[in-house]
């Protein structure tokens, strides 16, 4: 079974997107208030009996997820640290009426990607985990290239590469301002110490590990993939019963389950 650790603003809803079009009505957006647990991995094979993906921000590779299911395979895409924190700011700020000014909110997500990964801000950890629990790593920066290399590595040729970008910023007013500071620069930096590590490590070690495995055929299969984007937007049949199962059961009995516990 794959399972996408979704990071904050490292194309994971386009990667989600990819799941739900390649396995329909076998692949599930796990809802946890936290981190996923075999409680939750559980519950949703009720209503995913056959299921073959598990994608959602509760999914993290330092839970216990796998004891329930000693098959997971986990994938996720990281992304130049400064780049994610600044858009990962932009898009949480016009959720919020009083929102923390950027000095007060990135103390709280330092080293956001480091966290996601092991659980502390701890970049060796972190890479521990990449090397020893996840099992590709793509890279936002060289998304169509990694997603080549994911299909390779998941070894299903099911899996539909041809997506459509989701939650892209239609504004980037904050993000440019905020890279036009110079002390807003110093700030990322020394709050994504362990961030620029890990990012250095999976770019520089694990990424070339993974091109070197697929071969000299690469660079022609991102531009076959290219030349078939952006995927098609209308639902197939099946998707739309689908997102009718996630929507009306499995989203609404989930949540009715976590208010009652």
């Amino acid at each position: 079974m794959l399972a996408h650790v979704h990071i904050m603003k490292t194309a994971g809803q386009t990667v989600r997107g990819i799941l739900r079009q390649s396995f329909v009505g076998t692949h599930c957006d796990l809802l946890a208030r936290r981190g996923a647990t075999t409680r939750d991995l559980i519950w949703a094979r009720r209503f995913y009996p056959e299921l073959k993906s598990i994608a959602g921000h509760g999914v993290l590779p330092h839970a216990n997820l796998h004891q329930a299911e000693p098959s997971l395979r986990y994938f996720t895409f990281l992304r130049d640290p400064v780049q994610r924190c600044v858009s990962h700011y932009q898009f949480s700020f016009p959720k919020k009426r009083h929102f923390p000014p950027f000095e007060e909110w990135i103390r709280e997500h330092a080293n956001f990607q480091t966290q996601i990964l092991c659980g502390t801000e701890d970049a060796c950890r972190a890479i521990e985990v990449l090397e020893k629990r996840i099992e590709f790593v793509g890279l936002v920066e060289r998304f169509n290239e990694s997603l080549i290399l994911l299909q390779q590595w998941c070894g299903d040729q099911t899996l539909d590469l041809h997506y459509q970008s989701i939650n892209v910023a239609t504004d980037n007013t904050i993000k440019k301002r905020l890279l036009s500071d110079p002390k807003v620069m110093a700030l990322i930096e020394e709050f994504h110490q362990q961030d620029c590590e890990v990012f250095r490590y999976a770019r520089d070690v694990i990424y070339p590990r993974q091109t070197k495995q697929f071969g000299p055929l690469l660079a022609q299969a991102v531009a076959d993939l290219e030349a078939e984007l952006p995927g098609p937007t209308i639902l197939s049949f099946q998707q739309f019963v689908a997102a009718a199962k996630r929507n009306v059961l499995y989203k609404p009995m989930t949540k009715f389950l976590h208010r009652a516990a």
